[in-house]
């Protein structure tokens, strides 16, 4: 397995111990644009009903000379979101399947950064109780970036944490134990 698909692996052990809080109803899906390679692109078309694949065909835009394609909201939302809730999402892309995380590609090197959204700020509280075993200050700051953001009901966009990636297993370890506490 190789770095990138680590990461993706080590974010979904992270997401499946959260879900989206009630307040969110499905902000992310509302205000941004999905870019998916032209591949993923083509398995989700093979894998949902003809009305999904038509919303997708009709609003991907494909990234001139890049491997990429975009899903455009209509009206500022998916297409594919109906009453807050994605029509396809067991097939949905892997961009929305590792949300509010995003890998970050430096030069040959990846990192994962947490984009700020309801969710993520959950894990933000977690990450820095975590922290405490191993740095008292930055569990501190973590814990006071969660205090001013905790009612955060809005994505943002362009602030993120970064989440060490030699701090993911043991994270993970500490939210399997904790798991009943944490919730």
């Amino acid at each position: 397995m190789d770095k990138y698909d680590w990461l993706v692996s080590a974010i979904q052990c992270i997401l499946k111990h959260y879900s989206c809080p009630d307040s969110c109803n499905a902000k992310c899906c509302k205000c941004s644009e999905i870019c998916i390679t032209k591949e993923e692109c083509k398995e989700i078309l093979k894998t949902v009903d003809t009305e999904s694949a038509e919303l997708i065909k009709s609003n991907t835009v494909n990234i001139d000379r890049t491997e990429f394609c975009k899903l455009i909201p209509s009206s500022g939302a998916c297409v594919l979101l109906v009453e807050s809730k994605c029509r396809i999402y067991n097939n949905r892309p892997e961009a929305c399947r590792k949300f509010p995380f995003t890998i970050i590609s430096v030069n040959i090197s990846y990192f994962l950064g947490l984009q700020l959204c309801p969710l993520s700020i959950n894990i933000i509280r977690d990450y820095a109780l975590w922290y405490q075993s191993i740095d008292t200050n930055e569990a501190c700051m973590l814990m006071e970036f969660y205090e001013q953001h905790r009612d955060l009901d809005c994505i943002i966009h362009d602030d993120y944490i970064e989440v060490n990636e030699k701090n993911i297993n043991s994270f993970t370890s500490f939210l399997e134990e904790h798991a009943q506490v944490l919730l």
